[in-house]
Formats: structure tokens, C-alpha cells, sequence
């Protein structure tokens, strides 16, 4: 449908709304929105209350125009400032929340998510760090080509690893395969991914790269194994609740990353 060989959507920018327009309809200007110049995304309704409830840093004054996909100010120790956001879920939330994001000037995007395992190798609550991802989405074709690799940049990602090793916090890294069908992760196509040596399956990652990307953003990804999808049976689930507190020692360990090279 897009390649990079055809004239397709992907090449267009003449778009009748834009992330700006959209924010001043709602009275919010977001060259004043102050986010600093990194955002946590995380990929849990639960844990975002939770980092809300607990990080002393919480600006109260701040409010997002989208009450479904909140963003709050924080500050850290140092009085850095950066943004943590819930975009729900699937690509093309993400998609438009990487431009919302752009609108108000973040440069750098760290995305913390759940993921299945497709490799026997990996346990629930392992920690995964992404190079990139399989394009499974729908909406990163309105974005480029499907030829356009969905990965990570190095050196955000690298930064990541750095901070994961010295917190003695143990990661896989490798790729994952962004699905636009949560109810349709069935046995073929997992047998091909496992196959291909990707580790794991979420509903993010390749919107998130890809969009990004194209969008000028730094953006870089650590997940938690939450499920299995094994030979014979799903072992786990796709919820946050079981795997909390290893995502709530990542969220610490990213936080220091940020004051510390961000």
C-alpha cells in the first residue's frame, strides 16, 4: 500500500489540523506548556496514578486540555522540569500523543510499557530495553513508508542501558512486533516472530518509533514482561498489577537518568 516506491499518503503534509490548533481550541498554548525537554510515557492507567500519588514532585497547577490522556508537570530534586504522560493504548493513540508532545516543544520521549514474552528464554517481570520494532501498526503508514525502520535512538537508548546496569537492574535487549489486534495474537504468527528471534508483543512500540521519529523526537523504550505466550499456553496476563513494583523501580531508575543526562 506505501511503499516507499509509490505515491502514497505517507508523503502529504498539507494536514487540515494540526496539534497546535487542536490545543488552542481548548484555551491551552502549548509554547507555554513548560514540559521541559523530557517526557516518561507510561503505558498503564494504574501506574501512572501511582507515580502521580508518589512523586513529591507533582506540579498541582498544571492542567492538560485531555482528561483521558493526562500529563503532569514534575520537577526533580535538582529542579529539572519533565513531563510524565498516559496515552492509553494502541498506535494511533500514541501516534497523536508524540505530536501533541512535539507541539509543546519535548525532545526526548522514554516510553516504559508491558510486553508478552514470544522467547522461552524470558520470564515474567524481565525487564526488556528495545532497539526497535516489527511494524504491525496501521497508523505509522500514514507517517512513512513501509520500508522506514521503526528503531530506537542510540544514544537515548544507550543512556537507558547505562542507568539500568548501574542500578544493577538486569535487560534483554532486542526487538519487539508492534500489533494494531490485541485479540488476535494467534499461534501462527507468533511461531513466525519467535522464529525471527523478536521477543516480544505489545501494541506500541513500532507507532512509537516510527512516529517519532519522523516527528524530530529521541524516543527510546524499556518494558516488563507481563505474559507469556509459550508453545502450548498464556501463562500470565496482559495487566500491570503483577509486575507493579518492577515498574515502579523503573520509573526511579529513569527519574535519575533524567535529572542525572537529560
Amino acid at each position: 500500500m506505501d511503499s516507499i516506491f509509490c505515491d502514497d499518503i505517507w508523503t502529504g503534509d498539507a494536514c487540515y489540523v494540526t496539534p497546535r490548533e487542536d490545543f488552542l481550541y481548548h484555551g491551552f498554548d502549548p509554547e507555554n506548556a513548560d514540559l521541559g525537554k523530557t517526557c516518561l510515557v507510561l503505558f498503564s492507567s494504574g501506574l501512572f496514578r501511582q507515580v502521580v500519588e508518589t512523586l513529591p514532585q507533582i506540579d498541582p497547577a498544571f492542567k492538560w486540555p485531555y482528561s483521558t490522556t493526562p500529563v503532569q508537570r514534575c520537577v526533580t530534586k535538582s529542579g529539572k522540569r519533565f513531563a510524565i504522560h498516559f496515552p492509553s493504548y494502541g498506535g494511533a493513540r500514541i501516534a497523536n500523543s508524540l505530536e501533541q508532545l512535539a507541539a509543546c516543544g519535548i525532545q526526548y520521549v522514554i516510553g516504559l510499557g508491558l510486553g508478552g514474552a514470544l522467547q522461552d528464554t524470558l520470564q515474567i517481570g524481565d525487564t526488556i530495553l528495545l532497539e526497535g520494532a516489527i511494524r504491525g501498526d496501521g497508523v505509522s503508514r500514514y507517517y512513512a513508508p513501509i520500508e522506514y525502520p521503526a528503531v530506537a535512538d542510540f544514544g537515548l537508548t544507550a543512556l537507558l542501558h547505562r542507568h539500568l546496569t548501574q542500578q544493577n537492574e538486569a535487560h534483554t535487549i532486542g526487538l519487539s512486533f508492534g500489533t494494531e489486534a490485541l485479540y488476535r495474537e494467534e499461534a501462527h504468527l507468533i511461531e513466525r516472530l519467535r522464529d525471527l528471534g523478536v521477543l516480544t508483543i505489545e501494541m506500541e512500540s513500532s507507532a512509537f518509533f516510527t512516529v517519532g521519529r519522523r516527528l524530530g523526537l529521541k524516543c527510546s523504550w524499556v518494558s516488563v514482561v507481563s505474559d507469556r505466550l509459550s508453545q502450548a499456553k498464556h501463562e500470565g496476563n496482559i495487566h500491570a498489577e503483577h509486575i507493579m513494583d518492577k515498574l515502579l523501580r523503573l520509573v526511579a531508575c529513569i527519574t535519575q537518568g533524567i535529572e542525572a543526562d537529560l
